[in-house]
């Protein structure tokens, strides 16, 4: 990864979390950024007064790969579960983080226990370079 230009395009990763998951959020947003050449989008780089829907629509679809925090928070919030939706919908690569592997059965769409990572795993810069490279690779094949 560290040979690479630097007109590369970013790995452009859409986070969607509960709101009352906004320390947690903000953990996982710093250790993806850590990451050389990602670009993070979640609701907090919105501000106030833009057109919300028209952004989160463009980049939902815009992403690479889609990261959701899991949580009971999650289950209960409709804005995470109809982002969750779009991206599973438009075939996005989903990754799901956490510490309760057990809450993806009350996820209303198809998520496969691959696709789960516990979040106290990305701490680890080999860990997260394990998730991340393949998403890499498919934006490398793509361009």
């Amino acid at each position: 990864m560290n040979n690479k230009s630097k007109h590369q395009e970013p790995l452009r990763i859409f986070l969607s979390h509960a709101s009352d998951d906004i320390s947690n959020a903000h953990k996982l947003e710093r250790l993806l950024s850590k990451h050389s050449n990602v670009r993070v989008f979640s609701t907090e780089n919105l501000s106030a007064g833009e057109d919300w829907q028209s952004i989160l629509k463009d980049e939902l679809s815009n992403c690479d790969v889609f990261f959701v925090m899991l949580s009971p928070n999650t289950i209960n919030s409709k804005w995470v579960l109809q982002e969750l939706g779009a991206a599973w919908a438009m075939d996005k690569p989903i990754v799901v983080s956490g510490t309760n592997i057990d809450l993806l059965s009350q996820i209303p769409v198809s998520i496969s226990e691959k696709q789960f990572v516990n979040i106290e795993d990305l701490v680890k810069p080999d860990k997260l370079n394990q998730i991340l490279a393949p998403f890499e690779k498919s934006v490398e094949s793509s361009k």
